[in-house]
């Protein structure tokens, strides 16, 4: 008969970890009831009775008030189980609990040991204040439960304790050091974070307490100026903001450009005229009345009220969006401007600048904005600035700018109206005190915009008499409708060779004024047209003395056009323009919607101090306008960067804008007030000889004649040819086209194009 197998033992089932979870939370639940309501003495105030009691007072006695480190850790391994997650590092963080709990034990005994004063401190806060019970305790009793009576003696009452061992200093370091390892490995904090944070309170904290030991002087009395009032203790010193206020406690402010009541234009003062720079007199200008404002068209302004709730709940995104990135920050002031609101963003202390720039994109996207720009720090503030565009961008008003600064106590002598910052205040600067300006942006981004906000600028605040205009459009459609302003000082140019011819005419204008200067030992325009007049001593000079001199202001539209035909003939006379013409009142304005390297060359970036920079296609193109980042991320449509005169911090302003029918209906009311009077015809058919008066006979070539004849006969004029028919070489045939350019027998240099030709016949 077989025998039965025998049948293997059963195994006994592992208990679930759901049924240790819940039974582990039970147990941490009825801790932490046993600690909080436990009081020395008395079994039956504690919530569960006696076991209550016993387990606390135990717990206590082991590890003093380090026991609460018990409830956490508990916590979160019954959560652990409950939630089925992976604990296979369970012995790893019961090694560095072990540690911790025994680390913040010593620390406590040191503190109780160091003084009564702490134990106070700890038995009125925490077994009167932080219990449900009041009770009372004496401190020499707590100080050995502070911490546990076992770590107590072993910090001090044993043979070879601690203090003994290791001394007060090298105990504190060493389980101080352990506390922050373990504490690190235990909660898998990453090591940057937790030295961030902990050099963070530590900075917080000195920031704080430094103002409070900081020795202030004696007293005036104690010196014996009896006289002398007190100084008010609110001073300021030398103290950083920063260590006066914790820059986390700061409270959002919302700031909203408040609307400014329309002003009364103060009365245009009467300026005696003076004649013009023409040998013709002009007609007198005496009863010449400026533009109304009137002309213009009023925009009605939004009430701005109603965002201050969108704003904080942005600023609440933005607060919540760094310390996503372990950044702690805090929104101060809100400006909402016309197109982007700035918020100026507080950091903890400890926090680089650089970081929070690098957050750029991740911003942008946590914000939902097209794009934003990011001020790391605000010149003169400790505070970053962030702009994001507003969801609904406002109209800068060309009319409220005008009525502002003509109400206003300054007085520029030519004044340049281009928008508004942020903050609601208007951008007004001098171009005198530029002394010269680049304009560059894409197209559509508002750059032909601001050239008619200037040139509005001008002829509604200046006299004919007093300010003279030059301009260049090789485009054609931009600047021709100011051709009959009586502040013309010729039509609007409109072909290279008219560009180069007007260029070289105001450097020898430039040089006349000089001449001028010198003879009567007078350094700038604004002092001659104020001097008092010596009719004898002026008549007795070699050249004729005009009463006064005009500002003569140069704006050509689009430098790129001119530049690709004859960039050596154009850079030349703009660089000396802008070297030298500021003290003789000769003034440049150059815009393109092309900044490269070969448009705005190092030549002329060198002498064009201030920029305006609209949005531009890449960062090269922004680093050529304005040296750095910025105009490639603008929003177009007049959002531009200002570079103003005396400083390297770019403004952030919305250009104002200017309607085409104010323009036409300003134009047209300057027109019927003054004729229309040209001191050139027209630069485009320009021939220069009236500039260049007599040259020398030694300064010209003994061929001049012939290669002369030679271009007549044969309608022909370039190098080459003269090279080859005149057998020279090619520098003496390019000097000769030089001369027979410059005393107007042919036109300048039109690249692949002929030269033109100018015959006798011509010359009437």
């Amino acid at each position: 008969m077989k025998k039965k197998k025998a049948l293997p033992p059963k195994e006994k089932k592992p208990l679930s970890p759901i049924f240790k979870g819940i039974f582990l939370l039970f147990a941490t639940i009825f801790l932490a009831l046993s600690l909080v309501s436990y009081h020395d003495g008395i079994p039956s105030d504690n919530w569960l009775g006696l076991l209550g009691h016993v387990l606390a007072w135990g717990v206590n006695y082991l590890f003093g008030l380090s026991s609460f480190l018990l409830i956490p850790f508990l916590g979160w391994l019954s959560w652990s189980l409950l939630t089925k997650r992976d604990l296979t590092n369970l012995p790893q963080k019961f090694l560095f609990f072990s540690l911790t709990l025994l680390s913040t034990s010593v620390l406590l005994a040191m503190l109780a040991q160091a003084s009564p004063s702490p134990a106070s401190l700890f038995e009125r806060w925490i077994y009167n204040d932080y219990y449900p019970r009041k009770a009372s305790y004496n401190p020499e009793a707590l100080r050995h439960y502070l911490g546990g009576v076992p770590l107590h003696h072993l910090y001090i009452d044993t043979t070879l304790n601690l203090r003994k061992f290791l001394g007060t200093l090298g105990t504190l370091f060493v389980f101080s050091s352990i506390l922050l390892v373990s504490g690190t490995m235990l909660t898998e904090l990453p090591v940057k974070t937790v030295w961030r944070k902990t050099k963070t309170l530590f900075n917080t904290l000195f920031a704080t307490l430094k103002p409070k030991f900081k020795l202030r002087p004696l007293p005036a009395l104690a010196l014996g100026n009896r006289n002398k009032p007190f100084e008010k203790e609110d001073q300021k010193d030398d103290v950083p903001s920063l260590a006066r206020e914790n820059p986390l406690k700061r409270e959002t402010q919302v700031k909203l450009p408040s609307p400014k009541p329309t002003p009364q234009p103060a009365p245009s003062s009467t300026v005696t005229p003076g004649e013009m720079i023409t040998p013709p007199k002009q007609h007198s200008l005496e009863e010449y009345s400026r533009p109304p404002s009137s002309l213009l068209t009023a925009v009605n302004h939004p009430d701005k009220s109603a965002l201050t709730s969108d704003l904080k709940k942005q600023a609440e995104v933005l607060e919540e969006t760094f310390l996503s990135f372990g950044i702690e920050a805090k929104v101060g002031d809100i400006h909402c401007g016309p197109t982007i609101t700035s918020f100026e963003v507080h950091p903890a202390v400890g926090v680089k600048v650089q970081k929070i720039k690098a957050l750029e994109n991740d911003i942008a996207l946590n914000m939902q904005a097209k794009s934003i720009r990011i001020i790391a720090p605000i010149p003169g503030k400790a505070a970053v600035g962030i702009e994001i565009p507003n969801s609904h961008p406002q109209e800068v008003s060309f009319r409220d700018m005008l009525e502002s600064y003509q109400a206003s106590n300054k007085k520029f002598h030519i004044p340049l109206l281009l928008g508004k910052m942020v903050n609601g205040d208007d951008v007004w600067t001098d171009l005198t005190k530029m002394p010269h300006l680049i304009i560059a942006g894409a197209t559509g981004s508002g750059k032909s915009v601001c050239i008619n906000t200037i040139v509005m600028s001008i002829v509604l605040n200046a006299r004919p008499d007093e300010i003279k205009l030059l301009m260049v459009d090789p485009k054609k459609v931009e600047l021709t409708a100011y051709t009959h302003l009586p502040h013309m000082l010729a039509p609007v140019i409109t072909e290279p060779g008219g560009a180069r011819s007007a260029l070289d005419w105001l450097v020898k204008e430039m040089e006349r004024r000089y001449e001028i200067f010198r003879l009567m030992g007078i350094r700038n325009v604004h002092t001659f047209n104020t001097r008092k007049i010596d009719r004898e001593f002026e008549e007795s000079l070699d050249v004729e003395i005009p009463e006064k001199l005009p500002y003569l202001v140069g704006i050509i539209d689009e430098l790129a056009d001119l530049m690709m035909v004859s960039s050596a003939d154009i850079e030349t006379p703009i660089a000396r323009i802008a070297q030298m013409a500021r003290a003789v009142g000769i003034h440049m304005i150059l815009a393109t919607q092309r900044p490269s390297r070969e448009v705005i060359t190092g030549l002329i970036k060198a002498n064009f101090p201030c920029r305006i920079a609209f949005k531009v296609s890449s960062r090269v193109n922004s680093q050529i306008i304005i040296d750095e980042n910025g105009a490639e991320i603008l929003l177009g449509n007049g959002d531009m960067l200002f570079l103003p005169p005396g400083t390297s911090t770019l403004l952030r302003a919305q250009g104002a804008f200017i309607r085409d029918e104010d323009i036409s209906k300003t134009i047209h009311y300057i027109c019927s007030q003054a004729p229309t009077r040209y001191l050139i015809p027209s630069f485009d058919n320009y021939r220069g000889e009236d500039l260049l008066e007599e040259e020398d006979e030694t300064d010209k070539d003994p061929l001049y004649e012939g290669a002369k004849s030679l271009v007549f006969e044969t309608g022909n004029a370039s190098t080459t040819f003269l090279q080859r028919k005149l057998k020279l070489g090619y520098a003496r045939a390019a000097s000769l086209m030089d001369q027979l350019e410059k005393r107007g027998v042919i036109g300048p240099s039109m690249g692949a194009k002929p030269r033109k030709i100018y015959y006798p016949e011509e010359e009437s």
